[in-house]
């Protein structure tokens, strides 16, 4: 089932539970990693984009916010500074 991978097992899945993971087919040998700027959906069977404000350097299930005097674009892998 999508947002979960089989591991190598038969006739198991396990759930894509790991800071990061996600599961965007069915029957994939082991989860995928959200990358940088994104972040796997609630149910970890997609990623998305990380909101403006927010930005990911990959493999993380939350985007981090950016610091006081700091933004990003959504989508972001860093914040820039406030000019």
């Amino acid at each position: 089932e999508l947002g979960s991978a089989s591991f190598g097992a038969k006739d198991d899945c396990t759930p894509c539970n790991s800071d990061g993971q996600y599961a965007d087919e069915l029957g994939l040998p082991s989860c995928k990693t959200a990358p940088a700027g994104k972040k796997p959906t609630t149910n970890r069977q997609n990623i998305e984009n990380c909101s403006p404000g927010r930005y990911s350097v990959g493999g993380k299930t939350e985007c981090d916010e950016c610091e006081v005097g700091k933004f990003s674009n959504e989508g972001a892998v860093g914040c820039s500074q406030c000019e």
